[in-house]
């Protein structure tokens, strides 16, 4: 009887080994991030030009878009040409799709630096 026992936990093991294999959750698409100065936006394809050359990202609808604590709408991105940007993205089907894009604030004067240019 031990050994019958023993054949049908195998056979109930294994049968639970390849049910799970079939329900895996899928891999989470890695997350990949460049910075540069953003070149122009077409639509929905944005341009930046990084140190290893110019990328094309896509904005999807979930894509958030903020310089500071402002968020931006997507139509006007493309005021802030020529500012240096940090886009994160996940690569779907050999298409860089946007997370995130954060442009950088202009860097501020400081009170003392404007006070000592006058003197």
């Amino acid at each position: 009887m031990s050994r019958s026992y023993r054949t049908v936990v195998a056979a109930v093991v294994a049968t639970l080994a390849l049910a799970t294999t079939g329900y895996a959750a899928p891999a989470k698409a890695k997350s990949h991030a460049l910075v540069g100065t953003l070149q122009k936006v077409d639509g929905q394809a944005i341009t930046v030009q990084t140190p290893k050359g110019v990328e094309t990202v896509t904005l999807v609808s979930s894509s958030k878009i903020h310089r500071g604590a402002a968020t931006i709408l997507a139509p006007t991105l493309s005021t802030y040409a020529g500012q240096r940007v940090k886009v994160r993205y996940v690569d779907s089907n050999g298409e860089k799709q946007a997370q995130s894009v954060t442009v950088s604030s202009a860097p501020k004067a400081s009170s003392s630096k404007a006070a000592s240019a006058h003197k």
